[in-house]
């Protein structure tokens, strides 16, 4: 039989992780490993972690999303498992959410994700998705298909493939957050794999919010996004084009935030267009910590 190990990224959210380690150990189709990454925690996670005999734990600095992912998809890969299945702390899992991927449709090395549904709404998805030919906002949306190809739901219950960890790579840790997760998926399917949603397959999560409005200092998490998605573009236009559209997109983006409602429209001008140079100069070795615009908002605002 094909054997599973979980993946599950923490920082900060021991209340969380443990609702989500309980709902994997509690799965009709047991794990055969539970694979915990500690992104550096400073809520007690550590010492709770330490009590749980049957999870293996890794711990290190907070490298984000990205580094948690990279760092816990290499460790069950190493471990030799057939199937990854990562998730982030807030999540989920129906009993038998596994079951329910491991018994869909066979089409070979591929990455299945589990619906992710809103905790708050168990009629609404947690994210939207948007297709030139198709949307899905209600669960209702995807459940008369077995399979929904081309949409998943990274890093939310989302089961890959050794083969295709093997052929197409880790995420990049250098890209922290926000956008790591879609650059990813464009990955895997540039490589050709298939990327499917298992609509049977059920997982709990928040619902996604407008991160335009996310309020200063915290507005640094935007910076990540802008950033990184000059990757996806590339991803899918090829390196060349790819660019061009970035630079479209992240002009357009950025004269955005000096209109609207927005508050500190300021701010959000200076942040969009730090993310699209620094996007464009290759650097992506930025802490939120050394985000320029994040710093002067700090000194002038005492925050």
């Amino acid at each position: 039989m094909e054997t599973v190990a979980a993946v599950v990224v923490t920082y900060n959210r021991l209340t969380d992780l443990i609702k989500c380690i309980a709902s994997l150990r509690q799965q009709t189709r047991p794990l055969d490993a539970i694979i915990v990454i500690n992104n550096g925690s400073t809520d007690g996670t550590d010492v709770w972690l330490a009590q749980q005999t049957d999870l293996s734990i890794v711990s290190q600095s907070n490298l984000g999303g990205a580094g948690g992912f990279a760092t816990g998809i290499d460790t069950a890969y190493k471990g030799g498992y057939d199937w990854l299945w990562c998730m982030d702390d807030d999540c989920l899992a129906a009993p038998d959410a596994l079951e329910a991927l491991m018994t869909s449709p066979n089409i070979g090395p591929c990455i299945k994700n589990s619906v992710s549904v809103s905790n708050k709404d168990s009629s609404e998805l947690a994210f939207y998705v948007d297709r030139p030919n198709r949307s899905y906002r209600k669960v209702a949306d995807m459940t008369p298909y077995d399979l929904v190809y081309g949409v998943a739901f990274f890093f939310n219950g989302t089961l890959v493939s050794a083969e295709v960890v093997k052929n197409v790579g880790l995420p990049d840790k250098k890209l922290f957050i926000w956008g790591d997760e879609v650059e990813y998926m464009t990955r895997v399917q540039k490589m050709g794999y298939p990327v499917v949603t298992v609509p049977k397959s059920i997982f709990y999560h928040p619902p996604s919010f407008d991160r335009n409005g996310i309020p200063w200092p915290g507005a640094w998490k935007q910076y990540y996004a802008v950033r990184n998605q000059r990757r996806v573009f590339q991803n899918i236009h090829g390196d060349k084009y790819g660019i061009l559209v970035f630079l479209k997109w992240s002009a357009r983006a950025t004269m955005g935030q000096m209109g609207g409602q927005h508050s500190n429209k300021m701010y959000n001008f200076l942040l969009y267009s730090e993310a699209a140079l620094d996007s464009l100069s290759n650097n992506f070795r930025k802490q939120p910590g050394n985000i320029l615009t994040v710093k002067l908002y700090r000194l002038l605002n005492k925050a």
